[in-house]
């Protein structure tokens, strides 16, 4: 009797432990980025893992990415993968406008949370300003792919400069590391990567990126716009913003809106704030009942942008 009173003591231990993991047991929920993942963008959506992790204990959320075509690898993925949401840029509502057929379809997504809006950089490691840059021969500029914001910044700049061909990679990151490597005359990509490689922050003997001009109406840390730069007003409008979708259906409206809250929460920390200004990125804190109505502006808004774009 002694002896079964014991295993049926230690039955109900092992019970009481197999239901107290359980019930402690998270939600694995995984953010995949469209880009690099050592893009400085990727750094607000790690920065704000990180955070939404520490601050409950329901979900476990996971950084991944899935860089290339534009971001297209990502979003097909996400919208065919279970417990996914999908880090991107507003290049996001870029791409089908550009390949309608290769691409996805942006009805089949809905908006789950802005992150911030930052300027883009035009940069290069050989030209100093504009006026060096020559008329009467080839130059290049890499973007981050075909069909996305950078893109349609390198076809504004083209009109100005028609000699000027436009190189596509997968990343801002590998678009930077072909100019400082000298096999690309420009790039577009954010003022952060430029500022690693930036005068201040290098000898005398190393290569030097010059920021050449940015995109929105307000010169930032001494950048010049790139409107006062003699270009075209339509970059006065081209910032870009940062922000995670979610196939329709993927999550209920209180599942939605309690993620919405957590990430709301989490980007108010210290460590998202200081990823967003690196870049010098203004939070968005666009209100959850309010995502849907910027979803839809957007849609419109860059697919006015990039009409007439012609992939040859």
């Amino acid at each position: 009797m002694h002896h079964i009173r014991n295993l049926f003591i230690l039955l109900f231990t092992l019970v009481l432990l197999c239901t107290s993991v359980v019930s402690q047991a998270k939600e694995n929920i995984t953010i995949i980025y469209a880009y690099n993942i050592a893009d400085s963008v990727a750094n607000y959506h790690r920065a704000l893992t990180i955070e939404a992790n520490a601050i409950q204990d329901k979900y476990l959320f996971i950084f991944d990415a899935r860089p290339g075509a534009g971001g297209t690898i990502a979003s097909n993925y996400v919208l065919n993968t279970s417990n996914t949401i999908l880090a991107h840029s507003t290049a996001f509502f870029i791409r089908p406008n550009v390949y309608p057929k290769e691409s996805y379809d942006l009805s089949l997504f809905k908006e789950q949370f802005n992150h911030c809006t930052a300027s883009m950089a035009i940069t290069s490691a050989k030209y100093k300003s504009w006026k060096d840059v020559p008329t009467n021969r080839p130059v290049t500029i890499g973007i981050s792919g075909l069909g996305v914001t950078t893109h349609l910044a390198a076809l504004q700049i083209q009109k100005k400069f028609p000699n000027m061909n436009i190189i596509p990679f997968k990343s801002t990151t590998d678009s930077m590391f072909s100019m400082v490597g000298g096999n690309t005359d420009f790039h577009i990509g954010f003022i952060s990567e430029a500022e690693q490689w930036t005068k201040k922050n290098k000898g005398a003997d190393s290569t030097v990126v010059n920021i050449l001009g940015i995109t929105g109406t307000k010169a930032v840390s001494g950048y010049p716009t790139l409107v006062s730069e003699g270009f075209p007003q339509v970059f006065g409008q081209m910032d870009v913003g940062h922000h995670l979708v979610i196939p329709v259906g993927r999550f209920s409206e209180e599942k939605a809106r309690e993620l919405y809250d957590i990430f709301s929460k989490a980007a108010k920390a210290k460590s998202v704030r200081d990823a967003y200004a690196v870049d010098f990125c203004s939070p968005a804190e666009t209100p959850y009942d309010e995502l849907q109505k910027w979803y839809s502006f957007h849609t419109e808004y860059w697919k006015k942008l990039s009409t007439g774009i012609n992939i040859e």
